[in-house]
């Protein structure tokens, strides 16, 4: 359905170069300050406009990602997948929206690149498809499995894993010429993956998938996977969206109320942090950028930001469907999806 963290990596590095994410404390206590210690240092828009931005499709999207040029911020190319095979492709930030041919017409609800060419979304039966040409041409992967997959994370464009229906897990270490299946130890959907920044480790390994009935999985070697402790209180409602932002420091979504789950401690325990604004929706994907800015979005058009990766506040918009994905490319522009072919433009009005 959704993807929690659709922004590529070579974009997220830069600014955790400068500093980590961070939320100190004991996860136990609900309202831990966060690591800077003095809210007032975390400068993030008060307000924003939100934007609708023209997609030609009714169908509905499922998630958004975009590369940035690290060394050419103009060079900005985004998707968005959705229901009926929908593939959207944009190279103005959404001026703009054309349709690929993604060759299949079964829902994708995930995509990932790794640059401007190399991506892979997801869906129906077990799908995965890949481009080597930014989407100008999309092809089939054979992944042996007809389980519906949810999400997906690529580290470059060789290393994998893609997550879904019964509990599957499968993996690949060759762009997805070979997937492999990965003992997950649930049978319970799994929604969202996500793995921590590479840093100075030679390759990522440590990552998290969640799903239902509270379900968390944690692997440090990419391969072998154990479930962890959900949030205290909470034991069968599902997750939706997860993201790390270091070894330690994560967040996740789902059906939850008014609260928003975080861990300072790798999934070790988690506590959770208040989301009055969200007026106790379901929430589906989660997405931070730097400095612990973090937004995400769900049911009734809610849309979050967070100033600390604790606090929690409403950004309005003009819509009352679902928005299922959310992806930023910096702390002041991003972009939301959701039913009826949905985009929301989001950009902060200081």
């Amino acid at each position: 359905m959704f993807r929690k963290f659709a922004l590529m990596w070579a974009i997220a590095v830069l600014p955790l170069a400068i500093v980590f994410f961070g939320c100190g404390g004991n996860d136990d206590d609900d309202t831990t300050p966060s690591g800077s210690g003095n809210e007032n240092d975390v400068e993030v828009p008060s307000e924003w406009n939100v934007t609708p931005q023209t997609s030609g499709v009714e169908a509905t999207l499922q998630e958004i990602s975009f590369f940035v040029d690290p060394d050419n911020p103009d060079n900005c190319h985004g998707w968005v997948v959705g229901n009926e095979g929908v593939v959207l492709y944009t190279a103005d930030k959404g001026e703009t929206w054309e349709q690929q041919d993604s060759s299949v017409t079964g829902s994708l609800y995930t995509v990932y690149f790794v640059n401007e060419s190399d991506g892979w979304a997801a869906g129906d039966d077990g799908t995965v498809i890949h481009t080597e040409n930014g989407g100008a041409n999309w092809e089939r992967q054979n992944t042996g499995i007809a389980e519906r997959l949810r999400g997906m994370f690529f580290a470059n464009n060789t290393q994998g894993w893609a997550v879904g229906e019964g509990g599957v897990v499968i993996a690949t270490t060759d762009g997805g010429s070979e997937w492999n299946p990965q003992a997950s130890g649930t049978n319970q959907p799994l929604e969202a993956i996500d793995f921590a920044p590479q840093g100075t480790a030679a390759v990522i390994e440590n990552g998290w998938a969640v799903g239902g009935n509270a379900t968390i999985i944690h692997t440090g070697d990419g391969s072998r996977w154990t479930r962890q402790p959900p949030s205290r209180g909470l034991t069968d409602e599902p997750i939706y969206g997860v993201f790390f932002a270091s070894d330690t420091k994560g967040w996740a979504v789902g059906k939850l109320g008014p609260m928003i789950l975080t861990t300072s401690n790798g999934g070790d325990t988690w506590g959770s942090s208040p989301a009055v604004d969200s007026a106790g929706k379901n929430m589906y994907d989660v997405f931070f950028l730097s400095a612990a800015k973090g937004w995400c979005v769900g049911s009734s058009g809610k849309l979050l930001y967070s100033p600390d990766g604790r606090l929690w506040k409403g950004i309005e918009t003009s819509i009352t469907e679902p928005l299922w994905g959310v992806s930023f490319i910096s702390d002041s522009e991003g972009w939301a999806v959701g039913d009826l072919g949905t985009i929301l433009h989001v950009e902060s009005a200081q």
